[in-house]
C-alpha cells in the first residue's frame, strides 16, 4: 500500500520507521527537507502534492491548526480519492474545516489522534482515536493496526475531545508533581523520595525521571510548547462563561511561566516554575 506522511517530527518519524519495517511504500515530505531524510526510509517529495499524487492514503502528523491549514492547502490540488488520516492536535474546530476541503476534492478524511509517546508506535504499541465513516476507516486499518490497536468513537469532534482530555490530563498530573516533588524537598524529603511517591499515583512519570530528579529534561518526546498549545485547545473547546475550568487555567499558567526560556524543552520542564 502507497502511504504518504506529511510531517517527520518525533512521531512522524516514528510512523515513518514502523511503516516502513512493515513493509509500505512510502513518500514523505517535511518542510525542513533534511529532517525527513534522515530518518532514512521511503522516498522524500519536495512537495506535498507530490506526496498526495503517488499515495493511496496521506497520514498528516503536523504541530497545530496553523501548520495542518497551511500544509493542506499546499497537498489537496492533487487529491482524486485518497484518504487523508489527520493525526496532528489540532482541536476538533480545525477538523471539521478540513472535512469540508477533503471532501470538496472527493477524497475522505479520518481523525486519528495519538495516544501513546514516539517510542510506542516505533514498537506497533501505540494507541488511536479513530473519528470519521465506517468505510473510510476500514480502507486505512492496515496503516492504524501496523501501528498498535485504535478505537473508533464516531465523529471527528469526539476523537479531537477525547484527545485534548488525554493531554490535559497529563499536564495536570505534570504541573502538579512539579509542584508536590518540589515542595516535598523543601520540607525535609530526599528527591528520590518525594518522586518515589508521585510515581505510585502516576508510574508514567517514571521516563521523565531524570528531570525529576534534577537532570536533565529527557527523553524529548514531547515538548513543553506543544502542551502549552494544546492546554489552550483544551480550553477553547471546552471552557465559556457558563463553565470555567480554574483548575486547567493554573496549571496552563504554570507552563506559560516557562514556555519562553523552555519552551523546545521536553515537558516535565514546567518544575523550572519552582527552581
Amino acid at each position: 500500500m502507497k502511504v504518504g506522511i506529511l510531517g517527520t517530527g518525533k512521531m512522524g518519524a516514528a510512523i515513518a520507521r514502523r511503516l516502513h519495517a512493515q513493509g509500505f511504500d512510502l513518500r514523505l515530505w517535511n518542510r525542513t527537507r533534511s529532517r525527513a531524510e534522515e530518518i532514512g526510509v521511503g522516498t522524500v517529495m519536495d512537495d506535498p502534492r507530490e506526496v498526495v499524487a503517488g499515495s493511496e492514503a496521506i497520514l498528516s502528523v503536523l504541530t497545530g491548526p496553523a501548520a495542518v491549514h497551511a500544509v493542506y492547502d499546499m497537498a489537496l490540488p492533487s487529491a482524486t480519492g485518497q484518504i487523508f488520516v489527520e493525526m496532528s492536535t489540532g482541536g476538533p474546530a480545525l477538523l471539521v474545516e478540513l472535512e469540508l476541503k477533503v471532501i470538496a476534492r472527493g477524497s475522505s478524511l479520518v481523525s486519528s489522534p495519538v495516544v501513546a509517546a514516539p517510542p510506542a508506535v516505533e514498537r506497533g504499541q501505540g494507541f488511536f482515536l479513530l473519528g470519521g465513516a465506517g468505510e473510510a476507516i476500514e480502507r486505512i486499518r492496515p496503516i492504524i493496526e501496523s501501528l498498535g490497536t485504535y478505537e473508533a468513537v464516531g465523529s471527528h469532534r469526539k476523537a479531537a475531545n477525547m484527545k485534548l482530555l488525554n493531554n490535559a490530563m497529563l499536564a495536570t498530573n505534570l504541573a502538579m508533581a512539579a509542584e508536590l516533588v518540589t515542595g516535598g524537598v523543601r520540607a525535609g524529603l530526599t528527591p528520590e523520595e518525594a518522586f518515589g511517591f508521585m510515581k505510585r499515583h502516576a508510574p508514567y512519570l517514571e521516563t521523565r525521571k531524570s528531570g525529576f530528579l534534577g537532570g536533565p529534561y529527557e527523553p524529548l518526546t514531547f515538548s513543553l510548547k506543544d502542551m502549552l498549545k494544546d492546554i489552550d485547545l483544551t480550553l477553547d473547546s471546552l471552557a465559556s462563561p457558563e463553565f470555567q475550568m480554574p483548575l486547567l487555567e493554573a496549571v496552563r499558567s504554570a507552563f506559560a511561566d516557562v514556555a519562553g526560556e523552555h519552551g523546545e524543552e521536553e515537558v516535565s520542564a514546567v518544575l523550572e516554575r519552582y527552581r
